[in-house]
């Protein structure tokens, strides 16, 4: 069943890279990057996604787009500079797994959630898929920005195994900043925990204690929960006990939907069932940009259960 359309033919169509934008503006976008470019020095290839420069480091724009497009477009060129000197900088410092101790690495890593298709070279890097393209990684936590483990790196602290309970504690470890109940069209409620933390959504791994202990809501283990993950500074759930999980799956993926296309460190804009034993993924993008629910046997099969006795 079709969830929610496209925009009316008359506006100008989104940029099918940097999709908070509209097509002129990501041009725009790209024109004003690659002056801060020159200005620091660097000569870049600028792609539709990302620029590379002549020593073939690449440098992504979506997140330093996604910050340009909360401001007027008069601030973009400082918004991009202090993007890039910071970038910059964790290039040329020393590299942290070489200079930091062991404790000191164990107390500042966390489990990280990403999309998949956003990590260059996956395989050199540890790394379990947790729900259709959304990967768990190791993450370490530094003042300015954040470095992934490799392999060599994560066996050099203690393997992929003791790494990430360390990092699943250091998530229990955070504090919850945001928490809102919001209403679902039609009735009923879902949850999300919203963070300026990068790690806000990596807190995804942590349910269904995680609703448990913010909400008081036990899952049923027949039913399972919703979850999705449209950034990582979000993680919205619904804890499956009657046939409000329909009005709050509708909600859910308008929600996922909004904060997918315009906010930095995008993951995911679908919403996924725990099915028992994993995330099945119920949402899915018609070619025409519509969004779409596919119920599976097992989906079907709760759905009729807790709309039995109606």
């Amino acid at each position: 069943m079709g969830i929610f359309k496209r925009k009316s033919p008359e506006a100008e169509i989104n940029d099918s890279d940097l999709t908070f934008f509209t097509g002129s503006e990501a041009n725009d976008f790209r024109a004003i990057a690659r002056e801060v470019f020159a200005g620091m020095g660097l000569e870049v290839h600028v792609h539709a996604g990302h620029a590379v420069d002549d020593s073939e480091r690449e440098f992504g724009f979506w997140n330093v787009a996604a910050a340009c497009n909360e401001q007027p477009q008069s601030k973009w060129r400082d918004v991009i500079r202090d993007h890039l000197q910071r970038v910059l900088a964790s290039f040329e410092a020393p590299d942290p797994f070489d200079v930091m101790t062991p404790s000191e690495v164990l107390k500042r890593t966390f489990a990280r959630l990403y999309d998949e298709a956003s990590i260059p070279g996956i395989e050199s890097y540890p790394h379990r898929e947790i729900a259709p393209v959304i990967v768990q990684m190791l993450a370490l936590d530094l003042p300015e920005t954040v470095a992934v483990f490799n392999h060599d790196n994560a066996n050099k602290f203690g393997g992929w195994e003791a790494l990430g309970r360390q990092g699943l504690e250091n998530l229990r470890g955070l504090e919850s900043e945001q928490l809102e109940t919001l209403p679902a069209p039609g009735g009923g409620t879902f949850n999300a925990l919203l963070g300026d933390s990068v790690y806000t959504a990596s807190r995804a791994l942590l349910l269904p204690s995680l609703a448990a202990e913010l909400t008081g809501q036990h899952v049923q283990e027949q039913f399972g929960w919703l979850m999705r993950i449209p950034n990582r500074h979000q993680v919205v759930w619904h804890t499956i006990e009657d046939a409000t999980v329909i009005n709050a799956l509708n909600g859910m993926a308008r929600f996922t939907a909004l904060g997918y296309a315009d906010a930095a460190g995008s993951v995911s804009p679908h919403v996924f069932w725990w099915n028992g034993e994993s995330y099945e993924q119920l949402t899915y993008l018609h070619e025409d940009g519509g969004l779409a629910v596919h119920v599976s046997p097992g989906f079907q099969a709760v759905l009729e259960s807790v709309t039995a006795d109606r």
